[in-house]
Parts: C-alpha cells; sequence; structure tokens
C-alpha cells in the first residue's frame, strides 16, 4: 500500500469521529449542487466516504436508491441507525466492492475524500467510477487546491518546523471563546508531532503534490491539484467536465482555477 494512503487509512479505521461527523450542516455550495442536479442525485446514488451522513442523509430525503460506503465501521453503524432508507457498507475506495453495481445517476465524493488516494489510486478510481456511471450519470466530488497553497495568503503563514502550528493555534484561539483555550493548548503536542512526523512525507510532482495539511491536527498526507490540472485528469479517466465551482458555489474558470482551500466538480462521462 502506497505510504500516503497508509497513513490516511489507519486514522480513518480508529474511529472517534462520529459525534464531530454527525450533523447536517452544508455549504452553499452543496446546497447548490444538491438542488441544481436533484433530478441525478434522487435517482440511483452512490455517496463515497458518506461519514457519519451528513450529505447521505439528504440523499436518502430524496427518496431515491440510496448507497454510500465509508471506511469506518463506526460511521457505517451511525449511518444505518440514523437513515435506514439508505444502504450503507463498509468500504475502502482503494478497493470498490463489485457489489456496489453500477449504471448510476449520481456518484459523490464531497469533503475531498478521493484526496486520501495518491495519484495512482486517484486516476484508477476516476476509470472505476467512469465504468459504474450510466450514459447520463454524474460525478460531483470536491478536492483540495493547489492554486490556494501556493496563493499569497498561504504563502504569509509561518512555515517554521512545525508548520506554523504554533502560531495558527494562536490565531485561532483568538476569535473563539476562551473557554476553548484550554482544548486547543492540549491538542498542541499532538499538532507538533504529527507534523514532524509526516512533514517529511510531503512531495510535489508534476500536476500535483501530497500535502500534510492542519485536518485533524496534521494526521493526514491529502493529495491537492489545480484546476486545469484536474480537469485533464478527469478527461483522461473518460469524463467531461459539466462545471467547477467555489466554496459559495460561484463558478471557477477552469482554465484558471480559484484561490479557494478547496474546489467543487461536476463532470459526466464523455460523449
Amino acid at each position: 500500500m502506497p505510504e500516503q494512503e497508509g497513513v490516511n487509512r489507519r486514522v480513518w479505521e480508529r474511529g472517534g469521529h462520529v459525534e464531530e461527523y454527525a450533523n447536517r450542516q452544508l455549504l452553499p455550495v452543496e446546497v447548490l449542487l444538491l438542488v441544481r442536479y436533484r433530478e441525478a442525485v434522487s435517482g440511483r446514488s452512490l455517496e463515497l466516504g458518506c461519514g457519519a451522513g451528513r450529505i447521505l442523509g439528504y440523499l436518502a430525503a430524496l427518496g431515491g436508491e440510496v448507497r454510500g460506503i465509508d471506511i469506518s465501521p463506526a460511521m457505517v453503524d451511525h449511518c444505518r441507525a440514523a437513515f435506514p432508507a439508505a444502504d450503507v457498507k463498509v468500504g475502502d475506495l482503494a478497493d470498490l466492492a463489485e457489489s456496489l453495481g453500477g449504471d448510476y445517476n449520481a456518484i459523490l465524493a464531497m469533503d475531498n475524500v478521493l484526496d486520501v488516494l495518491d495519484d495512482a489510486g486517484r486516476r484508477r478510481l476516476l476509470a472505476q467510477l467512469r465504468a459504474m456511471l450510466g450514459e447520463d450519470g454524474l460525478l460531483v466530488f470536491s478536492t483540495h487546491n493547489l492554486d490556494y497553497v501556493d496563493g499569497p495568503a498561504h504563502r504569509a503563514a509561518p512555515t517554521d518546523q512545525t508548520g506554523g502550528t504554533v502560531s495558527r493555534v494562536l490565531r485561532g484561539a483568538a476569535g473563539r471563546p476562551l473557554s476553548d483555550v484550554p482544548r486547543l493548548a492540549r491538542r498542541l503536542p499532538k499538532r507538533i508531532r504529527n507534523r514532524r512526523q509526516l512533514g517529511p512525507l510531503e512531495r510535489r510532482e508534476p500536476g500535483y503534490a501530497i500535502l500534510n495539511d492542519s485536518a485533524h491536527d496534521y494526521s493526514f498526507l491529502h493529495y491537492y491539484i489545480r484546476a486545469p490540472d484536474q480537469v485533464r485528469q478527469l478527461k483522461e479517466a473518460g469524463f467531461e467536465l459539466v462545471e467547477c465551482l467555489d466554496v459559495d458555489g460561484g463558478h471557477v474558470a477552469a482554465d484558471r482555477g480559484a484561490g479557494d482551500p478547496w474546489l467543487h466538480y461536476v463532470a459526466r462521462p464523455a460523449r
């Protein structure tokens, strides 16, 4: 197993994140996508990395045939209890089960879930998803934006050995209630330890980067890509781009990209 995938898999398989993810809060772009593509997502849909059902619950409410997979058994158990109309199973993006079938109207991969895979695994998965979609099916997903990392706002952040952890925690605490400060301070040693362990595994390759970002106290190695490179990657996997959106739902010119931390893409099988 690639080192990146092994690191990410161990974090999610440990569980313990159900309470954090068990909510129904949507980003503006997610609301827009569910409304704009309601016909597709209310048909036969599959959500990859469904977590505690933040998106899955809305898919189930639309009344279609809904399936979901997640690598965490605790997340799957929660979804089964909270959304019994959905068929939810333990599953790994790196090895999609044949039992998931195909001919889906929509496959969703929100919360940057594809970014847990390395480049080869990501391309393999995209090709697999292309084969699982119906002729008019849609792939809806989000991914980390490399243009944001290389933008002026992000470059201005501290980049010491701990990845600017101390400064970032202090800046975050400044805008929070005083009651949050002790909790943030307790997390600081873990953040520093994870950053020192995983920071050296970062790398940049032509067209993408693998970066140790601040998610879950620097516990992950995530895939980052620019919009033009993502569009080319989709084309190579047999897709054509329908649209690219920022987190507020604004249109992004895919040949230029944008400065948001992550972007949302809608693609369909190339015709």
